[in-house]
């Protein structure tokens, strides 16, 4: 189980657009995404740039606000 780091708002909505954009296979250039989601873990990114909701980050989404 993944330790439930507190989110802001922006950052919640940060990982539900990642979650969508992946849902619907679009691009995630556009989305910003902060240093803290990525040091922990919640979010990466491939080798061209774009950004992905880790596993880690989705269990985080599933363990609700």
């Amino acid at each position: 189980m993944v330790k439930k780091i507190q989110l802001n708002e922006e950052q919640w909505r940060t990982l539900q657009a990642l979650l969508e954009a992946h849902a619907r296979r679009s691009p995630t250039d556009s989305i910003s995404v902060s240093e803290r989601l990525l040091s922990n873990g919640l979010v990466g990114r491939d080798r061209d740039g774009g950004k992905f909701l880790t596993e880690q980050g989705l269990e985080r989404l599933n363990q609700g606000r």
